[in-house]
Parts: C-alpha cells; sequence; structure tokens
C-alpha cells in the first residue's frame, strides 16, 4: 500500500457489512461517473477519490493475511458464500429488493405499452422497443464485463498494473458500463420528449389541414388575416354575409431574413405557408406530379398530416437510434474538449459544461435558420392580395375534400355541386376579385428568382441533428453525475452549473421540435424516388395513409348508419325524443312546456355522457368525427341546421325520413333549446349512436344496411354492389377489395351477411399505421 493510502485508511475505519454496498453506489459509482463524463476532472485526484479508498478497504478486511493481488479471480463467489452464511437475511433482503424493483419495471413498461396500443403509437413503440433493446445490450456487456474482470488472475498482463499498485480496472469497468447506460437513458428520454411535443406539433398540423378559407370562425383563415391586418370586413347589406372583405396590404413570405423570421411568429404566415406546401403536394408541384407516377391519390382520401406525421415520427426514432459513426465522432470531440480541459488549469469542469451547452445551442439555432431559409426557398408562392389567398384555398381543406366525396359518383355531378363542397353561397362579397380567374399557386422563390442554392439532403441534417442530440445527453449525463457527486459548491462552479442546466430545457421543448417540424417539411418538400430517404422510408407510406383514408371515409359512413339505426329504433318504441310534439303530448298526457322541459333535462345528461364517451377515443378519432360535423357546417358558423343534417342524411339513402331524422337526433341532444346542432352536442350525438349503444344494437345496424343493399343473391353481395350501395363515389371496388384483403387474408369477391358485420366492425375499431 502507498503511503497516500496509508494516511487516508487512518481517517476512514472500515466500513460494516451493511454499508458497503450503499458506500459503492452512492460514493464510488459518481466519483467515476464524473471521471467518465466530466471533461477536466484531473487523473491524480480520480486515482485518490473516495470509490478507489474504499475498494482498497474493502480488499484488505476479506482478505487481512495476504497481497489481494495473489489471490486468483475465481474466488470472488467466496465473499458472497461468506455473506449469506455470516447474515442470511441481508442476502435475502437484496434479492427480494431486486425482485421487487423488477416487478415494478416490468408493471410499468406493460402500462406504457397499452398506452401507446391504445393510440395507435407506432413509432413510439419504436422508441419503447429501442430502449430495452439497449438496456438488454448493456445488461450483457454488464455480465462479460464481470467475467473478463473477476474470473481472469490478477496477474493476467492485460489487467495488471504492478505489484505495487492497486487494480482498479474491475471497478472503472462497471462504472464507465454505468454511466455509458447513463447516458442512453438520457438520450432515449429526449426522444421521448420530442415525440411526445411532436405529437403536439401534429394536432397543430391537423388544425391547418382543416383551416376553411372563409368563415367568422377563429379558426378560419380569413378571420386570421383579418386578425393579423391584412384584410378588413365592412358592411355591406348586399352581400350574403352582410359584409364584403378588403384588402389592407399585401400578403408576402418577407424580403429579408429578419423579415422572414418575424414574419414566422404571425399565425396567419404559418397557416398560408403550410397549406402553400399541402396545395403543391397534392394539386399542382413536382410533388403532386411525383404521386401521379406512385398511381396517384385522392385528396378527400389523403391527408397529409397524417402523412407529416409519419415522417416526423421516423426522423425522431432517427435520433434516438444512435450508430457506430456517432459514437466514434463524439468520443473525438469529448476528447478534444477533455485535452483542452487538462492544458488549462483555469479552467474547471463546470465552465467547460456551460460552454459546451451552449455552444451546441449556437449550431442548433444556426440549423434553425437555414432550415427556415431552405423551407422557403422551396415553398411555392401564393398570390399576394389577401382575398386572392382565400379563394386559392377555398374548397381544399380536408372537410371539404370529403364533403366531396359524398356528393356525386361521377365527375360531372361533382361539378355541378361545386358551389355547394366549395361553400360559395357563404362567401363574402369581394370587389375587384369576384369574377376574375381563378388563382394559382406561383414557382418556388428558388424557381422565380433564380437561387442558387446548396441544400443539405434530409438524411444529411438527420446525421447532424443525431450527433447534436448525442453530445447534449452526454452534456446532461454528466451534469447529473456533477449533481449525484456533490462537487457543486462555491460561485465559480454553481453559477456556470446553472446557466447550463438552463440550456438543456430550451434545446429540448423548443429548439429541437422546432428542428424536427422543419426537417419534416424539408422532406415533403424534396422527395424524389432518387433520394435515399425516399427508399428507407417513404416506400409505401403514400399508399399507407390512403388505404387509411379508405377507412376514415368508411368509418364516417357507418356512424351515419348507426345514427339512423339508432333514431329508427327509439321512433318504432316509441322514446319521447323520437316523436313529435303532437304524439308526445298524447303518450304521455303532459303538457308541450314539461314535455320541453323534460326533453331539455335528458339532452343535458345526454350530452355529458357522451362527452365522458368522447374523451375516452384515440386521437385520430376524435379528429374524425370533427371532421364530419366541419363538412356539415357549410357556413362556417359553428352550427348546422337541421335542413342541413337533412340532406347530408339524404346522401346516405334515407330521404324518405331525412327531415324527420334531422330534427329527432337534434332534439336527443338539444341541452340549449336552440333547435340547431353544435359541435359539443354532435360529438356527444356520435358517442350515443356508437359506443353509448349495446353492441347487439349497433349490428342490428349494419345488418340492416346489408339487407338494403341491391344484390343478385339474397345472402351474398359482392364488392360492386356494396361500392354501389354506399354514398361514397371516391371509394371503388377495389378499394373495398383490398380492405377485405387485409382483414380476411384472402381474395374476397364477395361476402356474407354475417362476414359483412364482421368485416366493418374491425374496421370501426381499426387505428392507422398500426
Amino acid at each position: 500500500m502507498t503511503g497516500n493510502s496509508r494516511l487516508m485508511l487512518r481517517h476512514f475505519p472500515p466500513p460494516s457489512r451493511r454499508a458497503r454496498s450503499v458506500a459503492l453506489l452512492l460514493c464510488a459509482v459518481p466519483g467515476c461517473l464524473l471521471k467518465a463524463f466530466t471533461p477536466g476532472i484531473r487523473a491524480k485526484s480520480f486515482a485518490g477519490s473516495s470509490g478507489t479508498i474504499l475498494a482498497k478497504q474493502l480488499k484488505l478486511q476479506h482478505f487481512p493475511q495476504g497481497r489481494p493481488e495473489l489471490v486468483r479471480r475465481q474466488a470472488v463467489f467466496s465473499v458472497l458464500a461468506e455473506e449469506v452464511n455470516s447474515r442470511p437475511s441481508f442476502f435475502f433482503g437484496e434479492v427480494f429488493i431486486i425482485v421487487i424493483l423488477s416487478t415494478g419495471f416490468e408493471k410499468a413498461e406493460n402500462w406504457l405499452r397499452k398506452r401507446l396500443k391504445l393510440s395507435g403509437d407506432r413509432i413510439g413503440k419504436e422508441i419503447l422497443d429501442a430502449l430495452f433493446r439497449e438496456i438488454t445490450i448493456l445488461g450483457f456487456i454488464g455480465l462479460l464485463l464481470f467475467v473478463l474482470t473477476h474470473l481472469l488472475p490478477e496477474d493476467t498482463p492485460l489487467i495488471s498494473f504492478g505489484a505495487d499498485e492497486y487494480n482498479i480496472l474491475p471497478e472503472t469497468f462497471e462504472y464507465v458500463h454505468m454511466a455509458t447506460f447513463l447516458l442512453l437513458v438520457v438520450l432515449l428520454f429526449q426522444g421521448f420528449a420530442v415525440l411526445k411535443l411532436s405529437r403536439e406539433t401534429a394536432e397543430t398540423w391537423a388544425e391547418y389541414e382543416s383551416a376553411r378559407a372563409f368563415g367568422k370562425s377563429k379558426r378560419s383563415m380569413e378571420s386570421k388575416l383579418v386578425e393579423d391586418g391584412y384584410l378588413e370586413r365592412v358592411d355591406n347589406p348586399f352581400s350574403a354575409t352582410g359584409f364584403e372583405l378588403r384588402a389592407v396590404k399585401p400578403f408576402t413570405y418577407g424580403t429579408t431574413l429578419l423579415d422572414r423570421i418575424s414574419l414566422r411568429f404571425k399565425e396567419s404566415h404559418k397557416l398560408v405557408m403550410w397549406r402553400a406546401i399541402r396545395h403543391g403536394f397534392l394539386f399542382d408541384g413536382p410533388q403532386s406530379e411525383l404521386l401521379v407516377k406512385e398511381g396517384g391519390v385522392i385528396p378527400g382520401l389523403f391527408s397529409f398530416e397524417s402523412f407529416l406525421e409519419q415522417q416526423l415520427g421516423q426522423i425522431v426514432l432517427a435520433l434516438v437510434e444512435v450508430d457506430v459513426s456517432t459514437w466514434f465522432i463524439s468520443m473525438v470531440v469529448v476528447a478534444i474538449v477533455t485535452g483542452i480541459c487538462l492544458a488549462l488549469d483555469s479552467v474547471n469542469a463546470q465552465l467547460m459544461q456551460c460552454f459546451c451547452c451552449w455552444g451546441l445551442f449556437t449550431i442548433g439555432l444556426i440549423y434553425y435558420v437555414v432550415l427556415e431559409e431552405d423551407t422557403w426557398e422551396l415553398t411555392p408562392q401564393v398570390p399576394e392580395d389577401p382575398r386572392e389567398v382565400l379563394r386559392l384555398f377555398s374548397g381544399t381543406s380536408i372537410q371539404m375534400l370529403r364533403r366531396s366525396s359524398w356528393l356525386g359518383r361521377s365527375p360531372e355531378e361533382a361539378v355541378a355541386k361545386i358551389l355547394s363542397l366549395s361553400g360559395r353561397r357563404f362567401r363574402p362579397m369581394m370587389p375587384g376579385v369576384d369574377g376574375k380567374a381563378w388563382p394559382r399557386i406561383r414557382p418556388t422563390p428558388r424557381e422565380e428568382l433564380n437561387l442558387d442554392s446548396a441544400f443539405y439532403l434530409v438524411q444529411d441534417y438527420t446525421v447532424a441533428f443525431k450527433l447534436l442530440c448525442f453530445l447534449q445527453a452526454a452534456v446532461v449525463a454528466s451534469l447529473i453525475v456533477e449533481l449525484l457527486n456533490g462537487s457543486i459548491h462555491g460561485p465559480d462552479r454553481t453559477i456556470p452549473f446553472a446557466l447550463a442546466s438552463i440550456e438543456w430545457p430550451l434545446m429540448l421543448f423548443w429548439l429541437v421540435p422546432s428542428l424536427v417540424r422543419r426537417l419534416t417539411l424539408r422532406a415533403a418538400l424534396t422527395r424524389t424516388k432518387s433520394n435515399n430517404w425516399f427508399k428507407d422510408k417513404q416506400r409505401g407510406l403514400v399508399r399507407h395513409v390512403m388505404v387509411a383514408g379508405i377507412e376514415g371515409l368508411l368509418r364516417d359512413c357507418t356512424r351515419l348508419i348507426h345514427l339512423q339505426g339508432m333514431e329508427s329504433r327509439a321512433f318504432l318504441i316509441g322514446d319521447i325524443w323520437a316523436q313529435p310534439d303532437s304524439v308526445s303530448k298524447v303518450l304521455t298526457g303532459q303538457s308541450r312546456a314539461y314535455l320541453r322541459s323534460h326533453l331539455q333535462n335528458v339532452a343535458i345528461s345526454n350530452v355529458n355522457r357522451g362527452q365522458a364517451l368522447f374523451n375516452e377515443l384515440p386521437p385520430n378519432l376524435k379528429s374524425e368525427v370533427s371532421s364530419i360535423f366541419t363538412s356539415w357546417d357549410a357556413a362556417n358558423s359553428g352550427v348546422v341546421a337541421p335542413m342541413e343534417l337533412a340532406k347530408n342524411m339524404e346522401m346516405l339513402g334515407f330521404s324518405a325520413t331525412a327531415n324527420r331524422l334531422a330534427e329527432n337526433l337534434i332534439r336527443l341532444v338539444d341541452n340549449d333549446g336552440s333547435g340547431q346542432l353544435t359541435w359539443k352536442k354532435c360529438r356527444a350525438l356520435f358517442m350515443l349512436a356508437t359506443a353509448g349503444r349495446p353492441m347487439e344494437e349497433r349490428r342490428r345496424d349494419l345488418t340492416t344496411f346489408f339487407s338494403r343493399v341491391k344484390k343478385r343473391k339474397p345472402h351474398e353481395a359482392t364488392v360492386f354492389e356494396l361500392a354501389d350501395a354506399l354514398p361514397l363515389h371516391s371509394i371503388t371496388p377495389e378499394d373495398l377489395s383490398s380492405l377485405m384483403y387485409r382483414h380476411f387474408g384472402r381474395v374476397k369477391p364477395s361476402v356474407t351477411r354475417a362476414e359483412f358485420v364482421e368485416w366493418i366492425e374491425a374496421v370501426e375499431q381499426s387505428r392507422p399505421f398500426d
């Protein structure tokens, strides 16, 4: 033993057996983790750390009569045997604690997997799989290191440090292993946090996709442009809406970099640019031409928001999956930083950590600006007159496109009803614009201004962001070790540590999600068949989104079938809400005032019950119900009149009872007595007709619809007959065949009544991208 070690042992008496494991965890592990992660920690301080001295104490206590380096490693389990013989309760207590912790860990894993399955979050499941894959790999690595460092002889040349020097290699292997595990846990936590924030971004994209061009709704493009000062509403009694729109100032993306960055904080600019990208993707741009080559898409069945959400999840997953090159590059960077710290005596670890944190944040800001410019140069331009912008995007929201799927089966019928699908009869007057040719998007600034920019590919950005996130996780892990080690004391350490800690939330909750959002749009704008990102990540994604759209439109149809079935059953059995006032008065003997009050109280209860059921739906099903209501609200006023609801029921084939059906359904949830259907009433109505009814009643609705299908065989319907029966001209017999093949696993040219009910129930319970 060296002189320093003897001197230290006088001040540190041998620990008790109970304290050995806890002392190693609380003292030795943080000290070695600090060495592994924190740049600038001197080797000489690490050699004299508490972990090394405590390990020496334990060895001298177990082997008091001989030098520990002469003992063979094969005798390591004799220590365990000694503990069991002397204090078996201590051993079994440790085993009991491990079992309890592993059980809790397993319960948490099962709960999280169930949540991800219910929400249909495939990307979240893949991130969770990556987490447990890393845990399994590190577990096997830990076992291998244990075997190598404890079962090999002490005098093996690869692990021997000399006769008079204590061998710390076994302990350092374990500590570096735990440090690596901590790093990966921080990295995967960052991945889940970014994915969670990205899901919120997807909700914003869903609002952008469903935003109507005209209307006084706060979510309409017209209201946002008025709010930001591009338009003004002027009273005009001759207009259908009672006012006309006048342009106040031109709409542009900005002429300079600072202008573009400042304008991006306006909600109207973000909405218009996003819709311009979507318009070029689906209708009029190079991406739409690529979609045609892939087989074409039907805009009413293709959700651009779902397409972006899948790409966003793929990018987040790519940031979490660390490859070998990222490890080596990070090790080189950390080695350089460590060398700088060792060369400069005036720089402590906390100051270098602060410098690294904010240096990474600065690099992220640079990428933020570069991606902003890339997005601007690749975004199609819109007319400068904001009223022309509204005309350009009129009728292109996802609800209006889906509404067109219900209006007619042939292109001629769809064109004949273009006024209804775009809501033109509800538009305000726009002097100087009405009657002009329909506006179109212009070429991108890169094409129009002949900008010669060098763009990075999506995979290049992904590699850079992956390295950025990995280095950020390494610095955060070192901050955690510093905190656990208790070395934060004095202003020269506390202030840099606090500044470094503040940077992480800014990077994690603002900068990285912004980079991921912009990169997702870039992936959609530069999608080409020669791009490796397209080959690896996007192949088949367009068709997958199309199939999900077909299933969603079919679910919309079945929801209306259940509405009709619920009302028809209530009418036949004599429920008060499904009867006219005169009939209800005769059946109950009560006055109309009493019946009206009674029905309103029942409606209040129904709305509350329906709201509770609606809250349990996954996000994609909530969005589908919202799309139905918005498609009914042609005026974009937030309410649907009974006449408008009756017209939609006529499309389903219930023309004889459409008026009665509309009035009764509204009466069932008319909690305010207005006689109109609001969004709150609508979602409650759908839940009462679906999840709020017994399964047998819903199956009876489907069998009744099947019996009304015009078919050659009484107990069997072909896909062509089903396609004719459904009021959806966008869904072809080939689409129905594809959906049946996915469910039954074989080609089904026709289905029986039982098979039809089984298939529709599976479609109603399915989630996109499972």
